[in-house]
C-alpha cells in the first residue's frame, strides 16, 4: 500500500507577528506553535487508495529541549461550516470511520523547529465523486509554555479523493449545441464564470487559427488560438472583453480553463488548473449567453465551425464569480448540482461522458444535443490528470 505524505503548499512560520499577540514567557519567549500548513491552515493531500498521510506541526523558534505538542481531532460541524464560510468551500466533515490517528501527540526535538511526522489511516471506502473531505484538527497544549495565536489553533485536513470519468471525444466537426439557451432571460447577466475541462489532439492549422471551446462567439467565448496569438493560447472573446492567455498549451494534456468576468466591477480573469493566468479591464457590462451570432451556445464549436479536435469532459457556466479556491476544488466534479443550481447560482452543468452525454444535470433545462461522430471514452480518465 502506497504512503502518501500531505503535500504543504507552505510552512506557516508565525515569528513575525507582533509580540502583543504573544501569550509565551520564560524559556520559549516568543516561541509559537502551529500545525505545518498553507496560508489558510488546510493540509491538502490527493488520495488514490486508501493509505496513510502524514503531517508535522511547527514552533516560531528552535526549541532548546523536547517539546510535546498535542492535539485532537474536531467533530463540531460548526468549526468546519465557519472555514468553509471563510474560504469560499464546501467541504464535508470527514466520516469518523474513514480514519484513525495513530498518535495525538507530535515531539520537536530539541535544536529543531519542525515536529516528527505524525500519522493518519485514511479510508476513502463510500467516498462520493465530487465531494471534498475535511477533518478540523486543534492544537490542546504543549509541554512548554508554548502556545498558539489565539484563533489559529486549527489546521484542517483536506482529502481529496481522485475523480475517475468518462470524456467525450470531439473528432474535428463533433459538439455539443444548446439550442435551449437561446434568448433565455437566466443567461444575460452582469456577473458570470464559465469553465471547461479540456485535452486538445490539435491546433487549428489554417485561418483564423481557433479550436472552440465554449461560449457565443461575438459575446462570451473560451477559445484555443486566433489571428491575434498562436492556436496553442487560451482566448477569451466578446463584445466589449477580450483576453488571452500567457501560458501556452500542450496537446495530449488535460487542463482545467475558466474565465470570471464581473461587469459591475469591470473585471476579467483567465485561470489555469485553478491559478490565476491574466486579467484585464472589461469594456461593458453585459454578458448575454443567449444570445446567437451565426450559431448558439456551444461546446467545440462557434459560428458554424472552429470546431475542436479534442476530448471535454466537465463544463460549467455560473452566475457569479468563483474564487481561486473553489476553481481548483471543483475542477473534476461538483457532488450535488441541482443543490450548487438553488444555491450558488450554478446555471448550467455539463457532464460530457457516456452516461450523461451533455445532459444539464442542475435541472435549469439547458440540455445539450451532439453533432457529429461524438464518440466517448472508458470511464478510466483521472482527475486530476
Amino acid at each position: 500500500m502506497k504512503k502518501i505524505f500531505i503535500a504543504l503548499s507552505a510552512i506557516a512560520l508565525l515569528a513575525s507577528c507582533q509580540k502583543s499577540v504573544l501569550y509565551t514567557q520564560g524559556l520559549y519567549d516568543n516561541g509559537i506553535v502551529a500545525f505545518k500548513s498553507n496560508a489558510s491552515g488546510e493540509l491538502s493531500a490527493f488520495l488514490e487508495e486508501s493509505g496513510p498521510v502524514t503531517f508535522m506541526l511547527t514552533s516560531s523558534v528552535k526549541v532548546d529541549e523536547d517539546v510535546t505538542v498535542n492535539f485532537e481531532p474536531s467533530r463540531d460541524q460548526a468549526v468546519l461550516d465557519a472555514f468553509n464560510k471563510s474560504q469560499g468551500t464546501s467541504y464535508e466533515l470527514l466520516p469518523e470511520e474513514n480514519y484513525k490517528l495513530l498518535e495525538k501527540s507530535a515531539l520537536i526535538k530539541a535544536g529543531s523547529a519542525v515536529s516528527d511526522p505524525v500519522t493518519m489511516n485514511v479510508s476513502i471506502d463510500g467516498f462520493k465523486n465530487g465531494v471534498i473531505y475535511c477533518l478540523p484538527l486543534k492544537i490542546t497544549g504543549t509541554s512548554s509554555s508554548m502556545t498558539t495565536i489565539p484563533g489559529q489553533e486549527y489546521a484542517y485536513v483536506v482529502i481529496r479523493g481522485y475523480v475517475y470519468a468518462s470524456a467525450a471525444n470531439l473528432p474535428g466537426g463533433s459538439y455539443f449545441e444548446m439550442p435551449t439557451t437561446v434568448n433565455d432571460p437566466r443567461l444575460q447577466l452582469e456577473v458570470c464564470t464559465m469553465e471547461i475541462r479540456v485535452k486538445a489532439n490539435s491546433w487549428a492549422g489554417s485561418n483564423p487559427y481557433i479550436s472552440s471551446l465554449i461560449g457565443v462567439e461575438e459575446n462570451f467565448l473560451l477559445r484555443f488560438g486566433d489571428i491575434s496569438c498562436d492556436p496553442n493560447q487560451l482566448q477569451l472573446a466578446g463584445q466589449g472583453v477580450s483576453i488571452t492567455s500567457k501560458a501556452h498549451f500542450d496537446t495530449g494534456k488535460w487542463y482545467h480553463v475558466a474565465v470570471v468576468a464581473d461587469g459591475i466591477k469591470q473585471t476579467c480573469d483567465l485561470y489555469i488548473n485553478g491559478e490565476l493566468d491574466s486579467s484585464t479591464p472589461m469594456g461593458g457590462k453585459g454578458i448575454n449567453l443567449g444570445k446567437v451570432y451565426n450559431s448558439k451556445f456551444a461546446i467545440g464549436m462557434s459560428e458554424s465551425g472552429r470546431y475542436l479536435n479534442g476530448q471535454v469532459s466537465e463544463a460549467r457556466v455560473w452566475g457569479r464569480k468563483l474564487s481561486a479556491t473553489e476553481l481548483m476544488n471543483n475542477q473534476c466534479a461538483i457532488a450535488d448540482p441541482v443543490k450548487e443550481a438553488k444555491e450558488n447560482k450554478l446555471l448550467g452543468y455539463w457532464k460530457l461522458d457516456a452516461d450523461n452525454r451533455g445532459k444539464d444535470l442542475t435541472g435549469n433545462g439547458f440540455e445539450g444535443y451532439t453533432h457529429g461522430s461524438v464518440s466517448y471514452t472508458e470511464a478510466n480518465i483521472r482527475c486530476p490528470e
